[in-house]
């Protein structure tokens, strides 16, 4: 296993020749997925270096963009390729991954051999009621077409809805960080154990993850440019493969995007927040990872998504479809109904999983949808 482990670097070399070579898609697909987890691995690690020596407003920004790297990259590589439906699928399958496979597997873990869990009840309750708040903006373009007539909305009436929504999410995610990190910094001062780049010792204290140590800014710097250069090569030459790789698999094109990707290409980040609940009774903390994750995709990501698709004049429709809506709004209110009471237990972690299995194996045996709009405009 420790001789495997030293050939992962090599991965993200390994999908780009695959990549350009044509090898067939389920070979680049495996190999460019394998090479972005390798180098998510390394990202994460990088921004924990430079926060150490910078503030918390450079630590999350970084965590919003790079931090959330697969599905930034993947994201505009879809934008580039003209397949939007990718970036929605992205964000949608990270959003269930963390909201039920990842609490609940933290849940399970943290308290499989306790009666009961406890964790705060109002920071918990705020930051779910924020989340809820964020869905319900994200899903007013679904709303718009599925309540009203295509006549009485038009092209230029979505995007407008949807550009005007981006900008606010954005706005309300500064006003956010400036809510925790100025005005109510005692509220997070027992913040998430930077979200999956660190892990837990023996001895109960911190440590990067067993790679090779990072020293200097310099060298932190250069890494984490070549890194992240290198998650957006692999991103292309995956959504250019995923079509390829589905009919090998025999679903449709949105279910790798939806499963596969998001807890493989993050598989480090999820790893480390599952292990991090079940040290010292820090369940709290890996809740509030979970819900920090999907708050900066949902208030960051998606939002530049959008706004790079208008500047660039490839418009994207952020609009999910029914299912895919209905499927994010139960998972908000399961999850949201879990930690209201501040009390929980590791069977309401399997709760969870089982939710999550069942969501994936309904976008598995679905058929491939062609009545979404992915562009309007020229």
């Amino acid at each position: 296993m420790a001789r495997a482990a030293q050939f992962l670097p090599l991965l993200p070399i390994a999908g780009t020749v695959a990549g350009v070579s044509q090898l067939p898609a389920i070979v680049v697909f495996a190999l460019n997925l394998g090479a972005l987890a390798v180098l998510m691995n390394w990202i994460l690690r990088c921004i924990h270096v430079v926060s150490v020596h910078s503030g918390r407003l450079t630590h999350e920004l970084l965590k919003g963009t790079l931090g959330n790297g697969v599905e930034l990259m993947i994201g505009v590589s879809s934008i580039i390729q003209g397949v939007p439906s990718i970036s929605r699928s992205i964000i949608l399958g990270s959003i269930l991954c963390n909201l039920l496979l990842v609490l609940g597997s933290a849940l399970f873990f943290a308290g499989y051999d306790k009666n009961r869990l406890r964790f705060d009840r109002t920071l918990t309750t705020t930051l779910s009621s924020l989340m809820m708040v964020v869905f319900i903006m994200l899903a007013i373009p679904t709303a718009m077409e599925a309540l009203s007539s295509r006549k009485d909305v038009t092209d230029e009436d979505t995007m407008m809805t949807l550009h005007i929504t981006a900008i606010t999410l954005i706005a309300l995610l500064c006003t956010f960080l400036f809510f925790r990190l100025r005005t109510h910094a005692d509220m997070f001062a027992g913040t998430p154990f930077h979200d999956g780049s660190e892990r837990r010792t023996s001895h109960g204290t911190l440590s990067p993850q067993a790679l090779p140590p990072l020293t200097g800014r310099s060298r932190t710097a250069f890494i984490l440019l070549a890194a992240s250069s290198g998650t957006l090569t692999c991103a292309f030459l995956l959504v250019r493969s995923i079509s390829g790789a589905a009919k090998t698999l025999g679903t449709n094109s949105s279910f790798p995007v939806l499963t596969l990707v998001p807890l493989i290409g993050n598989i480090s980040k999820y790893r480390a927040t599952v292990e991090g609940s079940r040290y010292n009774d820090q369940i709290e903390r890996g809740i509030r990872a979970v819900i920090n994750t999907i708050l900066r995709l949902t208030m960051l990501v998606a939002p530049v998504l959008v706004l790079f698709g208008w500047i660039f004049s490839q418009p994207l429709v952020l609009k999910f479809d029914e299912f895919e809506t209905t499927t994010l709004l139960l998972s908000i209110v399961v999850m949201t109904y879990l930690i209201a009471d501040g009390r929980s237990n590791y069977f309401e972690g399997l709760m969870l999983i089982g939710t999550y299995l069942i969501m994936s194996f309904s976008f598995y045996v679905r058929p491939e949808t062609s009545s979404k709009v992915d562009w309007v405009g020229p």
